[in-house]
């Protein structure tokens, strides 16, 4: 049951920080007329090694590929690292954080290049994350952080933020400023406390998922430091929660997602316009499927999907004593 709360506040802190957790969207129909499920977030293993892993999706029209890039929260650096690289292969990176943009203003990079000549994020106690100074002016972004960074240092993963450099030269800020968000949600009457509550509500409306609950065995190997079996069965959780987002979305979208996601394709349609055929836009997974739906209306169609290990769950004593490999 705790661990049902804790996705419900998950589940709304996803519309408003930057990689929503997890969705699943039905969006075009198979042959029979059924629809079609598109997962962006899966989780592949069983009760004590897995993986969560997230999409990118293939979009293409004429000359024009751009992919989507959905993200998690909190996940293993390696996955960073790997999104770091991807990034590099695109003309642009359209990125989704709000008041983002202050981020192209003025701001020098302040990274430091590692042995493979990737920039890797540095920050000392006293610099200010583009998040930390979100916070300051939306105690909501203050209390999603905290929540986030609290369940980053137990699973022992990191913040997003901290992962990704957004000072890098090909990235393009594709979503709204603080000022407009918090216009059209007063616009709108939409507000932090609506959501919780719509999550809550929606909760209770789809019920739990019984298997995906935590058991009494992986509370007590979490007691003992090993918390993977508790991260397993909040991967299955965050993997499993599209029909929470898709409840939450109903009654003609939000500020928060919908609103948001006609910005960042305003910025997708201005950069191809300026001659761009090959963009990535990095996005939460929450948004992917409004996302995929209007890019098809407008002539994209996916023609390729590629998976991506977020989370690499395994016994802490794999960790610490890795398995000898099998000699073939």
């Amino acid at each position: 049951m705790k661990l049902a709360l804790l996705r419900t506040a998950l589940a709304a802190s996803a519309f408003l920080m930057p990689g929503a957790l997890a969705t699943a969207a039905t969006a075009s129909k198979d042959a029979d007329g059924t629809p079609e499920k598109r997962d962006y977030v899966r989780y592949v293993g069983d009760d004590k090694r897995g993986k969560l892993q997230t999409a990118i999706v293939t979009m293409k029209k004429g000359d024009l590929t751009v992919e989507l890039v959905g993200a998690v929260h909190v996940a293993d650096p390696d996955y960073y690292k790997a999104l770091t690289k991807l990034f590099l292969s695109y003309e642009e990176l359209l990125f989704e954080l709000v008041d983002g943009q202050r981020l192209k203003e003025g701001l020098e990079p302040k990274s430091a290049p590692d042995k493979s000549g990737i920039k890797v994020p540095t920050t000392t106690a006293s610099e200010k994350s583009p998040s930390t100074e979100d916070e300051d002016r939306s105690p909501a972004f203050k209390i999603i952080s905290g929540m986030m960074h609290n369940v980053g240092n137990y699973f022992r993963l990191q913040y997003q933020t901290d992962g990704i450099d957004y000072h890098t030269k090909n990235f393009v800020h594709a979503d709204v400023s603080m000022d407009e968000f918090v216009q059209m949600q007063a616009d709108k009457g939409e507000s932090f406390l609506d959501l919780i509550r719509k999550a809550m509500e929606a909760q209770l409306q789809i019920g739990t998922d019984r298997k995906a609950e935590p058991r009494g065995s992986q509370f007590l190997l979490a007691l003992l430091g090993d918390s993977s079996g508790l991260k397993v069965a909040m991967a299955r959780q965050l993997a499993s929660a599209d029909e929470l987002v898709n409840v939450m979305e109903q009654d003609g979208g939000s500020v928060i997602i919908t609103e948001r996601n006609k910005k960042a394709l305003e910025i997708l349609d201005r950069e191809t316009a300026s001659g761009r055929k090959n963009l990535g836009l990095f996005y939460g997974a929450a948004h992917l499927s409004d996302i995929e739906d209007r890019l098809e209306k407008k002539g994209y169609r996916r023609t390729a999907e590629r998976w991506m290990t977020a989370w690499d769950i395994k016994p802490r004593v794999d960790e610490i004593h890795p398995p000898t490999p099998v000699a073939p």
